[in-house]
């Protein structure tokens, strides 16, 4: 066959977006174990607190109250807010994301008056910026925070801005979807109020599941804010607990998952898994500037360690469609103002690693090229080599 015929040039397809990831073996494994009745089971409902438990490790919420419900993780951002907001509650908006500005919509769904700070979309929150939007805005009650924006690939400095808010004596709400599993959380030590994680992202596992830790300061404004509701009720998932059961019946097969995907994690040791995705970040950002692309966030240091964003020099459409269908790497667009502009490469849990990403990189590379686009594919290769050395 003739060179540049058509033929499949791949052997397994990659899945390199920023969530859903592709799944480790022993994650699929879980999924085909035999399912229970999860509302009578007694092993079961000692599964799912083994699995509270490693969440609780992995995010530093030895005292906070920590959930998993059934549901995606957006679940978990409405809950938070329905608990925490109420007619006229003023609420500060670190809006600089696609969705840390989508917080806004949801406090007004409750009720609540949103203050939309107007941030940069490449350039991470400043805690000192906060602090004096604090002072000014005396009156704010509740502040929402993404931690890793992952449609810019922004990445906002959960430790700093939570001493800001809890300084202040405000309730910090976190989207953390896009961070838990691939850096460091300290959920009680930090005094965040709510921290929202998901199975999907680093965690390797498949979508279906809201991870939720809430903190005694939180659950005291749940009771002031008195939200009549069932599925984002606090307080009837801790009388079903104490019951040793469940308040609508779980997907097993889903918290086995999430099981393998958190033990897996634990397994490899935290400061091992937070090191690597640091390297991923800095091989995805060094590889994406050797191509000649320009990374959406200015800084290294304003990066999410789970996903790299970059301008591309043609529709990101067509350059992904390309990718995808030529070299069977899957590759992610973005959202909203930045949809068509900005592509993204996800670095995820076990994406973050040398091989997935020198090979989304030679693949993105040798797109950029077929579509007539000057790129050095071996010297971005070279550069995540070098990352990982």
């Amino acid at each position: 066959m003739k060179r540049g015929g058509v033929y499949r040039r791949y052997g397994e397809r990659r899945i390199l977006t920023p969530g859903p990831t592709a799944l480790p073996q022993r994650v699929k494994a879980a999924l085909v174990r035999e399912t229970t009745n999860p509302d009578l089971d007694p092993r079961f409902f000692e599964e799912y607190r083994e699995t509270v438990d490693m969440a609780r490790q992995l995010i530093g919420a030895e005292q906070g109250r920590v959930y998993i419900w059934a549901g995606e993780a957006m679940l978990g951002l409405e809950a938070a807010v329905a608990n925490s907001v109420k007619p006229g509650t003023k609420v500060l908006v670190v809006d600089n994301g696609v969705y840390g500005s989508g917080f806004a919509d949801l406090v007004k769904m409750y009720g609540g008056r949103p203050v939309v700070m107007g941030l940069d979309w490449r350039l991470p929150a400043d805690p000192a910026a906060v602090d004096r939007w604090l002072e000014k805005e005396r009156d704010v009650e509740v502040v929402t925070l993404v931690h890793c924006d992952t449609p810019s690939a922004l990445y906002n400095p959960l430790r700093e801005l939570a001493k800001v808010a809890a300084d202040h004596g405000v309730l910090l709400i976190v989207d953390a979807v896009s961070s838990i599993g691939a850096d460091e959380i300290l959920f009680d030590q930090w005094r965040v109020g709510v921290l929202i994680g998901g199975p999907q992202k680093a965690l390797n596992a498949p979508p279906g599941l809201t991870i939720l830790a809430v903190s005694k300061a939180a659950l005291d404004r749940a009771r002031e804010v008195g939200r009549e509701t069932f599925y984002m009720n606090y307080f009837l998932w801790e009388e079903w607990l104490e019951k040793g059961g469940f308040p609508y019946t779980m997907p097993d097969v889903l918290i086995y998952a999430l099981k393998e995907g958190l033990d897996k994690i634990l397994e490899e040791g935290l400061p091992s898994v937070f090191q690597r995705h640091k390297a991923a970040r800095l091989a995805a950002r060094r590889a994406v500037e050797a191509l000649g692309l320009e990374p959406y966030p200015q800084t290294l240091e304003c990066t999410c360690p789970t996903v790299t964003a970059f301008k591309t020099p043609i529709p990101a459409t067509q350059l992904r469609r390309h990718i995808w269908e030529k070299y069977g790497v899957l590759l992610a667009g973005s959202w909203g103002p930045l949809e068509g502009e900005v592509m993204r490469i996800g670095h995820m849990g076990v994406q973050a690693s040398l091989d997935h990403l020198a090979t989304a990189v030679a693949a993105l590379g040798a797109g950029l090229r077929d579509l007539g686009i000057d790129a050095d594919v071996e010297e971005a290769v070279d550069a995540v080599v070098e990352a990982f050395r």
